[in-house]
């Protein structure tokens, strides 16, 4: 009696996240250009010496062959390539934590549906344009974030107000709101009539940097890069958007990394404040 073989597919991936299992396994999980999300068992890839080992290293794109039974939630995880490593070379802590956080929102965050192919180019994006030197690490992840949002049908309004259309004669920027409730931009004439009242100012400058990553500008995302104060900014506009509309949504861990530590005049500042 012949045996059947086991279905083995290949696909360009990127590995989001990984744990351990047993004593020198690990689980992986990847979404893949020809197959979408896909959870595979890598057998001792824990061991140093493992072939494996390469292959489930989150933020990595890899090329994979696994077993591909659709009765099995887990797939064995067979061998491999890896394509590219951000991480070789000069990469940094804040390259890393950013790769991170992509791939930590990409598994965290994933649209509804058929999009996971969507997923995978936009994630593949990101890690080849980290890795061409592109300016502006931080312009990069903003990017990814605006472009996670389409994805989900949600994209921030930010050339018009979010709630009555206008651009009006003046910059619509002047005195706006950033309103998640809203959509995005709420104008000076919609914010006095108490719309957008939970939303946070908009400076000009985010407005016009918000403009240029929505539509790939590569200058608005260098300046990211060089303006902590507009980093900052754009931060926790486009923090609120994902945790108002998307309710897997958490600030990505990965971001921790980027925290300057307190001194001991803040510290002692902060115990002030408690006591008080």
């Amino acid at each position: 009696m012949a045996v059947l073989s086991q279905p083995v597919a290949s696909s360009d991936a990127v590995v989001l996240r990984t744990w351990p299992t047993g004593e020198t396994s690990v689980i992986a999980s990847m979404v893949t250009g020809e197959h979408g999300y896909v959870r595979m068992i890598a057998k001792g890839a824990r061991s140093e010496r493992s072939t494996l080992r390469p292959l489930v290293q989150p933020g990595r794109l890899v090329n994979v062959e696994f077993g591909l039974r659709p009765d099995r939630e887990l797939q064995y995880l067979k061998g491999g390539q890896v394509l590219l490593d951000t991480q070789m070379g000069d990469g940094g802590l804040e390259r890393t934590a950013y790769v991170l956080a992509v791939v930590e929102l990409a598994d965290r965050c994933r649209p509804s549906g058929d999009r996971d192919r969507d997923v995978f180019v936009l994630c593949r994006s990101f890690l080849q344009m980290l890795s061409s030197r592109s300016p502006g690490d931080a312009g990069l992840f903003y990017a990814f974030e605006f472009n996670l949002l389409d994805l989900h049908g949600i994209g921030p309004e930010i050339g018009s107000c979010a709630h009555c259309g206008s651009t009006g004669e003046e910059d619509p920027a002047r005195g706006a709101r950033f309103c998640p409730d809203v959509g995005g931009l709420v104008c000076r004439s919609c914010g006095a009539e108490g719309i957008g009242g939970f939303g946070r100012p908009l400076t000009r400058g985010a407005h016009e940097i918000l403009l240029g990553i929505d539509r790939g500008d590569g200058e608005a995302i260098a300046v990211v890069a060089s303006d902590s104060a507009l980093r900052r900014e754009i931060g926790i506009h486009l923090h609120g958007f994902l945790q108002f509309h998307v309710p897997t949504y958490r600030l990505p861990a990965a971001l921790e990394l980027l925290r300057r530590p307190e001194t001991a005049k803040q510290r002692a500042s902060a115990r002030k404040d408690d006591q008080s």
